[in-house]
């Protein structure tokens, strides 16, 4: 079944399109190179033929692409790269000299389409007689001249190239002068044709909102926008429903795959319960947030509290404690960290000053030493020098990356939603943790001292501290 919440129409019921030559031939190719079983599900082989719709006989563009610009939104994990992967392939395919460019936030991005297109390609013997070269980083080269590139993400990487097949993945991230550059690289080609495959964004997605606008008067039917392709799978609105079947259609709504039965909706809803409202509602829901949002609320931190007269004990474990200070020196607090056996976290704040030294971190640090903690970890940018200090002495250190602030946002959340830590109530947390605020990055979150209300040195700590003993240090972090 085919049901976006919002989408073009095709110019009649009985629409010419040329995936009606692609999908015999990705059928025989993903089930030959990928999976015997493979097949696609209504919804993409009805989107693929809509987005690669043609002019029908007797028009003055007979047999010419409909969209020059089409504009694909679902909720994550539902087959975007597969769809994206065909379209690379019909690219390739469509005739002599063909040029496909993909770009993405990130060149990792974008080798996702490319190289299940090449995958495909070279487990093929039929497809791959077709081509003279199939590389990681020069691309797929046709025999007949055609060539699928990945370009870096930078207006100076598309200047002045001719396109005829443009794939943007994930919208949400890229600034709009990309877009633009693409659309101008087809401008000379008579069937050139810009294609974005997405998630919904953030108030900062400049971009995919531009896009949304254009996407709306072209669904509404405004002939100036007959060119538009645009196709969204959204929740009705912009919340997370109370009640599970309120939720589950929502779902339903912004996720084709999991409507369609090739995702289990327990699952899904298993992993809904330990994401914060704002991912559910952009990713699962499909749906724009705010830049920010609360990490927690009281009511979620209040539920983890340690019943009332249990203490933290180590019970042989060896923990990790974690240090964290205001950026003007002003506040420093020590958190220390315990994975127990049934899997539950144990953390407490252990030291919190007022305008410490560094002498006097590193002497809390060594007196704490004798716990024989797996090490302390310190921020990379405003405690290096009390790394050092301890290193000297024979301490453990772990340097913590932003990389490593935003994995630890991600867990501490989860594992504070799903009531799996256990926190002594300090009176610091019960007043920091409310405040903070976690900001978007890219496609993950982070806590973000500047957006919160208060100093969040006891939360950086903390975090820091139930990352460190949930991942056992070695695994993540550099030791030194």
């Amino acid at each position: 079944m085919f049901s976006p919440a919002i989408a073009t129409q095709p110019l009649s019921e009985d629409f010419t399109s040329e995936a009606d030559w692609l999908l015999p031939i990705v059928r025989v190719a993903w089930r030959s190179a990928d999976d015997p079983d493979f097949d696609l599900d209504i919804w993409q082989s009805e989107l693929i033929r809509r987005m690669l719709e043609t002019y029908p006989p007797g028009h003055p563009r007979e047999g010419e692409l409909r969209y020059r610009q089409v504009v694909v939104s679902m909720g994550r994990q539902q087959g975007k790269s597969v769809i994206g992967a065909i379209l690379g392939l019909w690219g390739l395919l469509r005739g002599p000299g063909q040029s496909i460019v993909g770009i993405a936030s990130s060149a990792e991005q974008a080798r996702i389409l490319y190289d299940r297109t090449m995958l495909v390609i070279r487990r093929n013997p039929s497809l791959a007689e077709r081509f003279a070269k199939l590389t990681d980083t020069r691309g797929i080269r046709a025999k007949d001249g055609g060539k699928y590139e990945i370009k870096a993400a930078k207006s100076s990487a598309l200047q002045g190239i001719p396109i005829n097949v443009g794939l943007c993945d994930e919208l949400h991230l890229m600034p709009p002068a990309l877009w633009s550059d693409m659309v101008n690289g087809t401008s000379s080609k008579r069937n050139g044709i810009v294609i974005g495959i997405t998630t919904a964004g953030d108030e900062n997605s400049e971009l995919l909102k531009n896009l949304y606008e254009v996407g709306m008067k072209a669904a509404g039917g405004d002939p100036a926008f007959e060119r538009f392709g645009f196709y969204v799978w959204e929740a009705p609105d912009a919340k997370v429903p109370d009640d599970e079947a309120t939720l589950r259609e929502y779902l339903l709504a912004a996720n084709p795959a999991l409507a369609a039965g090739r995702i289990d909706m327990d699952n899904v809803l298993s992993d809904v319960r330990a994401m914060p409202p704002t991912d559910v509602i952009r990713y699962r829901l499909n749906r724009f947030v705010a830049g920010s949002a609360q990490f927690i609320t009281p009511l979620m931190w209040s539920k983890c509290a340690r019943p009332f007269g249990d203490h933290l004990t180590l019970d042989g474990a060896r923990p990790v404690f974690a240090v964290d200070r205001t950026p003007d020196w002003g506040h420093a607090t020590i958190a220390v960290g315990v994975k127990r056996a049934d899997g539950i976290t144990d953390t407490e704040i252990v030291a919190s000053m007022v305008k410490p030294s560094l002498e006097q971190l590193v002497a809390i640090c060594t007196e704490l030493s004798k716990h024989s903690p797996q090490a302390f970890l310190v921020d990379g940018y405003s405690l290096r020098d009390l790394g050092v200090e301890l290193k000297k002495r024979g301490i453990p250190v772990s340097i913590a990356t932003q990389g490593d602030v935003i994995s630890a946002s991600a867990l501490a959340y989860s594992k504070i939603a799903r009531q799996e830590l256990r926190h002594s109530s300090d009176p610091l947390l019960s007043i920091q943790f409310p405040r903070t605020v976690r900001k978007n990055v890219g496609e993950a979150f982070r806590i973000s001292r500047k957006d919160s209300s208060v100093e969040i040195d006891g939360v950086m700590a903390t975090i820091l501290a139930i990352y460190g003993a949930e991942t056992r240090l070695e695994q993540s972090l550099q030791v030194f």
